[in-house]
């Protein structure tokens, strides 16, 4: 998804564009090899949603055509976090669900049908071409089809995912590898598409639980196209869900509530239990590098791979391509006039502005993971303090409308952070510390 968004990006600012594919694209929406998360629950949150209509005006209603179900996420979604069911009401946050491969197929459809932007699939990225000085990179060398190639290019743009081979690559170039932060999850996750019971067994569309301490189970029941229900089971810390029907099950009655497992015990399968494993958060700081080679951008999981249960990815790599957008447009702004110079200076000034949209949702799923002692990571001093306080917002959450609208926004990446830290929710959180604030005050 984050290629298709940057290839979209760069159709405004260069006359040809071109997506250099592994996998053999399917022309109908398909799972595929190199997106080994497809078969699981995708959620595209609200200003990922924007974003997306921003770029490709109309892919939301296309959407909703092909099936994909838009959801409030106040009054649609059945949700508990922590051991609270979140209180439910009119937030206007409207998010869409459906399957990644109907996602992927829409928007590359729309991609492809730019002037100007090819896609040559079944193709596999082997390295890069610098000119003469090494101090800019003039292309990507590929292996597949006929022989292997040389594809010149102005910007080379690494949306390859977690597998991204880019730090041995400039290490060959004689440049340094990114340092790498890493929080240690291991997370599992098992899936399965039903058909959606009808009538529906409750006044929700959807369903998410996410565990509590101790507790490392979490559960989703998505509605995606075709009238089916796409339900992950999720297990942190090498706690992982069965691929076998009865142990899928039993996993499902184990969660903090059983009303994942009382929706599907009697709903009808209609694929295999298809399992994916996520060890662990993984930000690699080019920006933190002394050196760049001019006519790079690296972006999406090649960037920065965060644990999928937060639903943040798909938006941050939609944020990163807006990111790119503004930075090339400040490029031309720049008017730089001496021959090769055009590029000059984007690969820092995107990379330091990229990490800055990638701070907030790192933060967040990783503050969350961390509560757990087992989980491996830094902890920083303030760790333990944050955690004691979104334990409290959480609480809330149950009872508070409106800090629950301010939570919302921020899980969908429409306010940052530091809306959570609001003197009202303050004075909330303080007060229900000090055994001050009951349900009832808010008319709960």
């Amino acid at each position: 998804m984050a290629g298709l968004l940057a290839a979209r990006v760069l159709s405004d600012h260069f006359e040809r564009v071109t997506i250099i594919e592994r996998d053999v694209i399917s022309t109908e929406p398909a799972p595929r090899k190199g997106v080994p998360q497809a078969r699981h629950v995708h959620v595209l949150l609200a200003r990922g949603l924007d974003v997306l209509g921003e770029l490709f005006p109309g892919v939301g209603d296309e959407l909703a055509a092909a099936g994909a179900e838009r959801i409030d996420f106040g009054t649609d979604m059945r949700w508990q976090s922590f051991g609270t069911w979140k209180v439910c009401f009119p937030r206007g946050l409207r998010c869409s669900f459906q399957s990644r491969a109907l996602l992927e197929a829409v928007v590359r459809r729309r991609a492809l049908a730019l002037d100007g932007v090819r896609l040559r699939d079944g193709l596999r990225a082997t390295g890069l071409a610098t000119d003469p000085s090494g101090r800019r990179i003039t292309g990507v060398r590929v292996e597949g089809g006929l022989a292997d190639e040389l594809i010149p290019a102005e910007l080379v743009v690494d949306t390859s995912g977690r597998g991204s081979r880019m730090p041995t690559w400039l290490e060959t170039l004689g440049y340094a590898a990114p340092e790498e932060a890493s929080v240690r999850v291991h997370v599992g996750y098992a899936s399965r598409i039903y058909r959606r019971p009808e009538p529906a067994p409750g006044s929700w569309r959807a369903l998410y639980m996410l565990g509590t301490e101790p507790g490392h189970r979490a559960g989703v029941i998505s509605p995606i196209e075709g009238g089916r229900w796409m339900v992950t089971l999720i297990g942190l810390l090498k706690d992982y869900p069965p691929a076998d029907e009865r142990g899928f099950l039993e996993f499902a009655r184990g969660l903090a509530s059983d009303e994942l497992y009382q929706a599907i015990r009697g709903a009808e399968p209609l694929t295999d239990i298809a399992s994916h494993r996520f060890p662990s958060h993984v930000w690699r700081r080019y920006d933190r590098l002394a050196r760049l080679p001019e006519g790079l951008a690296v972006l999406g999981d090649a960037l920065c791979s965060i644990n999928p249960v937060y639903g943040q990815g798909m938006t941050t790599g939609a944020l990163s391509a807006l990111t790119l957008d503004r930075c090339l447009h400040e490029q031309r702004r720049a008017r730089h006039t001496r021959p090769g110079e055009e590029l000059c200076g984007l690969t820092r000034r995107f990379q330091s502005r990229v990490a800055e949209v990638v701070e907030a949702p790192w933060r967040i799923a990783t503050g969350e993971d961390l509560r757990f002692p087992e989980v491996e990571g830094e902890r920083s001093r303030s760790q333990t303090l944050l955690n004691w306080y979104a334990r409290h917002v959480h609480g809330l959450c149950g009872y508070d409308p409106e800090v629950t609208a301010r939570f919302c926004r921020v899980q969908h990446m429409l306010a940052g952070p530091l809306a959570l830290f609001h003197p009202r929710v303050a004075i909330a959180v303080l007060r229900r510390q000090l055994g001050l604030d009951h349900p009832h005050a808010f008319g709960a």
